[in-house]
C-alpha cells in the first residue's frame, strides 16, 4: 500500500476534517474493521496509537500504525484493531 492509499484512509476516518482522528473517529474505524471498541478498549487503543499524547491520531501516527501492520508499538498484535 502507497502512502497516496493510507492517506485516503485517513482523510475517510478524519471525518471533520481537522488533520486527526479523534476518539470518535477512531471508534467509527474500528467498527467499519468490523471490532466495535468498548470505551475502556477506546482509551487503550487511542493512547498506544497517540504517541505525541496530544489526545488525537494524526497522519504519521495512522501511517507508522497502518504500516507495521496494525500492531501496538509494544510489539503485541492489537486484536480489537
Amino acid at each position: 500500500m502507497s502512502n497516496n492509499e493510507v492517506k485516503v484512509a485517513f482523510d475517510k476516518y478524519d471525518a471533520d476534517g481537522s488533520g486527526a482522528i479523534d476518539k470518535d473517529e477512531l471508534a467509527q474505524l474500528s467498527k467499519e474493521l468490523g471490532h466495535e471498541l468498548t470505551e475502556e478498549e477506546l482509551e487503550k487503543a487511542l493512547k498506544d496509537l497517540d504517541l505525541n499524547g496530544d489526545g488525537v491520531i494524526d497522519m504519521k501516527e495512522f501511517s507508522r500504525w497502518w504500516f507495521t501492520g496494525k500492531k501496538e508499538f509494544n510489539g503485541s498484535r492489537r486484536k480489537i484493531l
